[in-house]
């Protein structure tokens, strides 16, 4: 083999394994059309974990910490006998930022509150449309990007003043 038939050959390979080796680094990375898709998909889920009064629904697109939290919420609203009805009426993406370990997606969110009674589904209360400026904190976890947490980055616009009271339940005597 000539000299710069084997020169030629390196460089090829070379430049095979550098692009390899980009697309391997790049597999980390998350698009920001990818971080907003997560963002939407999250927001799907918890409607539906919260309609359903099931945290499972969460599974895949949370870490531990958030999904905890969201067990802890719609549990409370199932131990007083409600699920909560919610709808996204809108979602802007404001911003998206990287910083280790991950990727943080700013919001403008107006969304739509109804309690609603386990079993027959009866509106319980007032229905709330309230306003939030939202931080979506997304990392890695094994092979995916989950939401990690989420944190308001302004006070909430929140349209009912109080949660409605928690069915009343009697005493009875032995």
């Amino acid at each position: 083999m000539s000299r710069r038939k084997w020169l030629l050959g390196s460089i090829a390979v070379l430049a095979a394994a550098a692009a390899v080796g980009w697309l391997w680094l790049d597999r980390d990375s998350l698009s920001d059309q990818r971080a907003e898709d997560l963002v939407r998909e999250y927001n799907r889920r918890v409607i539906a974990a919260y309609r359903q009064a099931d945290p499972i629904r969460v599974e895949g697109v949370t870490g531990p910490a958030e999904a905890k939290k969201l067990a802890g919420l719609i549990g409370a609203k199932a131990d007083a006998g409600l699920t909560l009805d919610a709808e996204l009426l809108d979602l802007q993406v404001t911003a998206t930022h990287r910083d280790e370990p991950g990727v943080q997606v700013d919001t403008a969110e107006r969304w739509r509150y109804v309690d609603r009674r386990i079993g027959d589904g009866s509106v319980q209360g007032a229905p709330s449309q309230d306003r939030y400026t939202m931080r979506y904190f997304l990392v890695r976890s094994g092979e995916r990007w989950v939401v990690d947490h989420i944190a308001f980055v302004d006070p909430p616009v929140v349209g009912r003043a109080a949660e409605p009271a928690p069915p009343a339940h009697k005493e009875t005597k032995p």
